[in-house]
């Protein structure tokens, strides 16, 4: 018999499932769509219940494909998006959809936080910045405009362990998830009464799950779960990850220095190091899955999401070329952008569709428009955009004294030539493209395998794991273009600050 491993990665819109063999060969990957629902403007949720069952024949369908017994399966692990929250009642059941990290309805807890002063309180413990999205300020949300929900709240839980739930009946967390959370006291891993109180929740101090680490086994696969999924009862399950981390392991980013750039639903751009940064100008600083190390975090809802609603909304021609050829639309978009001259024209995109790491107001929008400008043009200059966003952030990482010499590429973003190279060209750094397309999923399958013994650590693993397949170099006569153009970009940012704050209230008279 072979030993396999199973990674899940549970984002914003898709589950995947994903079978590994012990040197990091990706067999075989199912996905399912998970139906994101808006009830109100601001708000992102998904039934939990869809959730799981979309995840269970994703892993039914894998298990298939890959041709393999569910027997050979030695471990499984889990990663997840960040933040949100996925509430159980006390006796188990889902008491309100999934919330996505997405979603804005917290936005004026936040910002009454933040007049308060209750980010400079906490900052000493957290380590990072409010968002709406966190389940600290969700939860003041659900005691503030449902209270009833609130009263029934038993556990309150991150994408990934509702997961692992499902699949052992345990209710447990681990450390680099809920360290991006501003539930816990980083510094001393551990829970703070006094923190929770900060927030005007004391009583969910009892809802929060326990901490494992990431390649800790934290259960087995229950016999109700074998039955759905279609795995072998009593699999090993590890505690798992936050899905920046497990992107950064199945990227092979695991040493001091070493950078990650994720062009995903988010803008992730994230450095591990030594010591944590500490650093109120920092998105946050997180613990690392490797417990010796910490991950430096500077992240915003601003990346590929934005291609993805251009795509859906203006390139009807596009998909059905895409359609016509047997590829991806996305394909045909990388083919129109390459063929667009760098200075043909000097636009700008702010990519802020769904949220911005300049302000909550902010919006998204095209500048410098002439009618001389085609599609082509708007669509290389949202890849640009993106790529600005990226680079805002990585400017405050090197400001706070993260620096690295070379990054890891990875998300949807990274199966693009011309925008990895756009990256490489822009932050002036030899950017690298690991083998594979599910590296958050090989992040979990590997942390399986150290939960079964296969690999001694991290660093072993992924040097049997993970090898570069493209390596990208900076072009200096491309560069000082970009950085031209960055500079009106982050004019532009300034400019608008009080033009989206007026939108943002403006009603009629």
């Amino acid at each position: 018999m072979g030993q396999y491993l199973l990674g899940l990665d549970n984002g914003n819109t898709v589950s995947k499932a994903a079978i590994f063999d012990l040197n990091g060969k990706e067999l075989q990957v199912a996905s399912r769509k998970v139906d994101t629902h808006y009830p109100q403007p601001g708000w992102t949720e998904r039934s939990m219940e869809s959730l799981w069952q979309e995840t269970a024949e994703a892993i039914r369908e894998v298990i298939a494909k890959a041709g393999i017994k569910p027997g050979e399966i030695v471990g499984i692990g889990s990663s997840g998006h960040g933040n949100g929250l996925y509430l159980l009642d006390k006796a188990g059941r889902p008491v309100w959809n999934g919330i996505q990290s997405l979603d804005t309805r917290a936005a004026d807890i936040v910002d009454g936080w933040n007049v308060a002063a209750v980010r400079e309180q906490a900052f000493p413990r957290t380590l990072q910045s409010f968002w709406p999205a966190q389940p600290n300020a969700l939860l003041a949300w659900f005691k503030q405009h449902e209270p009833a929900v609130y009263e029934r709240i038993g556990a309150a839980l991150l994408c990934k362990d509702y997961i692992n739930y499902c699949l052992t009946g345990e209710i447990r967390t681990d450390y680099t998830d809920m360290s991006a959370t501003s539930l816990l006291d980083v510094p001393n891993r551990s829970y703070s009464a006094d923190l929770m109180a900060l927030y005007g929740i004391p009583e969910m101090v009892e809802a929060l799950p326990r901490l494992a680490y990431s390649f800790e086994v934290i259960g087995k696969v229950t016999p109700a779960a074998a039955a759905v999924t279609g795995l072998a009862v009593g699999v090993p399950v590890v505690g798992g990850l936050f899905d920046v981390d497990a992107s950064a392991i199945g990227a092979g980013v695991t040493r001091p220095g070493q950078a990650c750039i994720i062009v995903g639903s988010w803008s992730i751009n994230e450095v591990v190091t030594a010591k944590p940064i500490v650093s109120p100008d920092i998105f946050m600083t997180t613990i690392f899955a490797d417990p010796e190390y910490w991950l430096t975090i500077e992240a915003s809802a601003t990346s590929a999401t934005n291609l993805e609603w251009f795509v859906n909304q203006f390139c009807a021609e596009e998909r059905i070329e895409a359609s016509n050829r047997g590829i991806s639309v996305y394909e045909v978009c990388n083919e129109v952008v390459a063929q667009v001259p760098l200075d043909s024209a000097n636009l700008i995109f702010h990519p802020f569709l769904y949220g911005s790491n300049v302000q909550s107001t902010a919006r998204a929008g095209f500048y410098g428009v002439g009618g001389w400008h085609t599609r082509a043009h708007l669509l290389r200059a949202l890849y640009e955009g993106i790529v600005f966003s990226h680079l805002n952030h990585i400017e405050k990482l090197r400001q706070a004294g993260a620096n690295f010499d070379i990054a890891r590429l990875t998300g949807g973003g990274a199966r693009s030539e011309v925008w990895a190279q756009m990256f490489a060209d822009t932050l002036e750094v030899l950017i690298e493209v690991p083998d594979g397309i599910e590296t958050g999923a090989r992040g979990a399958a590997i942390s399986a395998g150290i939960g079964a013994g296969i690999y001694a650590n991290f660093t072993e693993a992924v040097e049997q794991a993970v090898s570069v397949v493209r390596v990208h170099k900076p072009d200096r006569k491309r560069t000082p273009l970009y950085l031209a153009r960055y500079e009106e970009y982050k004019r532009l940012l300034g400019a608008m600050r009080e033009p989206w704050d007026r939108l943002a209230h403006l009603k009629a008279a």
